[in-house]
Formats: structure tokens, C-alpha cells, sequence
């Protein structure tokens, strides 16, 4: 026995206080019981079970709410651009190549009623005619005729006739044509010229009196007074000297 419990003893002898010896035995005896029942293994009573015993009803499945979704709404497509195809563009044609310029010789024609004075021809003096006259040869005098007179070839002559026409040529001499006097660009005259119309594409070097109009065309020149009903000038034609209209 230990001093402890000696001196419990002692005090339980001498004042009885405390519990004597025997009384604290049988306490830890009982202490000791009952801390080996809690240390003893505790059976299974669930192994006794019989299998069907065992079923164990399960809680019903979770189930997740149906939620209804909105029905997908149309979306409205943006409007594509529309591609324009750009406007064809005119193509501009190439230049045509410069082509050589080719000199026209004017060949006269013989006709029936026509005074016809053939080249290497040569006469002076007076001709006078009622039909057509055409000189191609060298001719030097008066020619009157109620036709027309066209000359291919240089004639000093005054003229009087119906109409005139000067390719190629020059003529030195006045001139009187009740109708129209045509001159070319390789033709001049010089002296002075009286007529119903005049175009000319030449030169021309005396006065004019024209009743009802002159046309000068690009290349045409004129050194001496007019007097016209009206007048008409491309560009690039030269007048040299007093113009009068509408007398």
C-alpha cells in the first residue's frame, strides 16, 4: 500500500473522513469493469439480419426541373451590299497610221456636147460657144460660151460664161459667170471676177462682186475688195482688203 493510501487510512480511523481502504478498493475494481466493457468489441447486430432485412428502399432519383426554353426568334440578316459592276469604259480606237497622200489628177472627160481642146493644143484668138467648153491645152484670147467652162490647164483669157471651174490651173484675166465659180485648192485667179456664188479653196487676187454668197474654206486667200450678200470663212482663210455685205 502506498503512503497515499496509508495516510487515507489513517485519517479514516482517526476522524472518520475519506472512505477506508476497502471502499476505495472496491471503487477501482469497479472502474476497472467498467473500463474493460468499453474496451471489449462490440458485435454486429446487423450480421444477424436476415438478406431481405437488408434492402433499404432508395430515395427516388433527382430529378432536374424541365425548363421550357423561348423558341429561337428569327434574326433579321443585315442587307448585303450589292456590287455594281463599274460601266465598261469606251476604248479608245488606235490613230489609223498616217497614209501617204496621194495627188489626184483630175482627167477631163470628153463629152458630146462639149468644146474639148486636148492637151499640147495651142490656140489665140476668140472662142465662142453654146455648149460646154473644156481646155486642157494652151489657149490665149476670149472665151464666151453659154455653158460651162472648166480649165485644167494655165489660160490667160477673159471669160464669160454660165459657170466656171478652175482644177489645177491658173488664169490671168477677168471674169464674168452669171452662175457658180468653183476654184481649188491647186487653182488661182488672178483678176477680177464677177459671179452669183464663189467657192474657193485657192487664191484669188482682184476685187470681188458677188450677188449672193461667197465661201471661203480653210485654205482659201483672197488680196482685194469684196462685195457680197453674205459671207462664210473657215478657220485659217485670209481676206485682204475691204469687205462689204448685204447690198
Amino acid at each position: 500500500m502506498s503512503k497515499k493510501d496509508n495516510f487515507s487510512q489513517a485519517m479514516y480511523e482517526m476522524f472518520g473522513l475519506g472512505k477506508s481502504q476497502d471502499e476505495n478498493d472496491e471503487e477501482l475494481e469497479t472502474l476497472d469493469s467498467a473500463d474493460a466493457e468499453e474496451a471489449a468489441p462490440v458485435e454486429d447486430s446487423t450480421s444477424e439480419w436476415p438478406a431481405e432485412s437488408a434492402v433499404v428502399e432508395s430515395a427516388p432519383a433527382y430529378e432536374e426541373p424541365v425548363v421550357e426554353q423561348p423558341e429561337p426568334q428569327p434574326v433579321a440578316e443585315a442587307p448585303q451590299p450589292v456590287y455594281e459592276a463599274p460601266a465598261p469604259q469606251p476604248v479608245a480606237a488606235p490613230a489609223p497610221a498616217p497614209q501617204p497622200v496621194v495627188e489626184t489628177v483630175r482627167t477631163p472627160v470628153r463629152r458630146a456636147n462639149c468644146t474639148y481642146f486636148a492637151e499640147g493644143t495651142s490656140m489665140e484668138g476668140t472662142l465662142r460657144s453654146d455648149s460646154d467648153v473644156e481646155i486642157c491645152g494652151d489657149f490665149k484670147g476670149e472665151i464666151a460660151s453659154d455653158g460651162k467652162v472648166t480649165i485644167h490647164a494655165n489660160t490667160t483669157s477673159s471669160i464669160a460664161a454660165a459657170e466656171l471651174v478652175l482644177v489645177g490651173c491658173t488664169l490671168t484675166g477677168d471674169s464674168m459667170v452669171g452662175g457658180d465659180v468653183t476654184i481649188d485648192e491647186h487653182s488661182s485667179i488672178t483678176g477680177n471676177v464677177r459671179a452669183a456664188n464663189i467657192v474657193c479653196s485657192g487664191m484669188i487676187q482682184g476685187n470681188l462682186n458677188v450677188q449672193n454668197n461667197i465661201m471661203l474654206t480653210e485654205n482659201a486667200q483672197v488680196i482685194g475688195d469684196i462685195k457680197t450678200g453674205t459671207l462664210a470663212m473657215s478657220r485659217g482663210a485670209k481676206v485682204s482688203g475691204k469687205v462689204d455685205m448685204g447690198n
